[in-house]
C-alpha cells in the first residue's frame, strides 16, 4: 500500500500571500525528487491558480490542497469563481494555457452553478 500525504492551505485572497503560496509548493515538490525545470512549472502554475482567485471579486479566501503521491504532485484548488463564467474568461485567458503548457493535466470541474474545483497534476520524471 502506497502512502499518501496530504497538505491543506487556506490564505486570505489577496496579493501579499502569493509568496507563501509559492513556498509551500516549492517546499512540498523539493521532497519529491523533481527537477528544477518542474519545480518552477509548479510555482507558475499555483501562481496561475491563484491569480483566478484573485481576479474573481467574491472570493475571499483561497483554499489549496497538495496531494503527494510517489509518482506525482496533485493540487486541488475547490470553490473557483463562477462556473460559467470562470470558463468562457478562462478559454480566453493567457493563464489558462500557462496552465496547460506546465502541468501534466488540468482538469476543471464544475461543483454548482456558482463554482469549478481545479485539479493540477505534475508527475515526477
Amino acid at each position: 500500500m502506497t502512502i499518501i500525504d496530504r497538505v491543506e492551505m487556506n490564505v486570505p485572497a489577496r496579493r501579499e500571500y502569493a509568496r507563501l503560496i509559492r513556498l509551500a509548493v516549492a517546499g512540498i515538490a523539493s521532497r519529491m525528487d523533481f527537477t528544477v525545470d518542474s519545480l518552477e512549472d509548479l510555482k507558475m502554475a499555483i501562481d496561475e491558480a491563484y491569480v483566478i482567485a484573485l481576479d474573481d471579486p467574491v472570493q475571499e479566501v483561497f483554499n489549496v490542497a497538495f496531494i503527494i503521491h510517489p509518482d506525482r504532485l496533485e493540487i486541488l484548488v475547490p470553490g473557483l469563481g463562477s462556473a460559467e463564467a470562470l470558463e468562457d474568461e478562462l478559454l480566453q485567458k493567457f493563464g489558462f494555457s500557462i496552465l496547460n503548457s506546465v502541468m501534466d493535466k488540468v482538469e476543471w470541474t464544475r461543483v454548482d452553478e456558482r463554482s469549478r474545483n481545479l485539479l493540477m497534476v505534475k508527475f515526477v520524471v
